[in-house]
């Protein structure tokens, strides 16, 4: 630490960073080149993640949401970086009880495929 010329207050305010608020939770810690830390939090204070839990996750088909019509204009762009079209789209939006895109102000598609539709009609209240 005298190296670094880091004070202990740093380097708790560091750790809080972390969301480490006791230095007993720590296993180790590494001060980086960049001066930032990274923290090994002792096994006890891991988080637990869906695999400890034997917790399968949901299968993404995208990686990130997409959104493929704002204010009534559908993004083709998007919508065929998905590999969809505006077939597929219409078709979700008949099934929402949406009858023209024009009547959409946000829809974006989900990472699970599913199509999120939020109306001009809903945005107006």
């Amino acid at each position: 630490m005298k190296k670094s010329r880091l004070d202990i207050d740093s380097l708790n305010a560091m750790l809080r960073q972390k969301n480490v608020f006791s230095m007993t939770d720590v296993d180790y810690a590494i001060f980086e080149t960049n001066g930032k830390i990274s923290v090994m939090k002792k096994e006890p204070k891991q988080s637990v993640t869906k695999n400890d839990m034997n917790i399968s996750s949901k299968k993404k088909l995208f990686p990130i949401s997409t959104e493929v019509i704002s204010d009534g204009k559908v993004l083709k762009k998007n919508l065929s970086k998905l590999k969809l079209d505006t077939d597929w789209l219409e078709k979700q939006l008949k099934q929402s009880g949406i009858n023209s895109v024009s009547n959409v102000f946000y829809a974006e598609v989900q990472q699970d495929g599913t199509l999120f539709v939020d109306s001009k009609q809903n945005f107006s209240k």
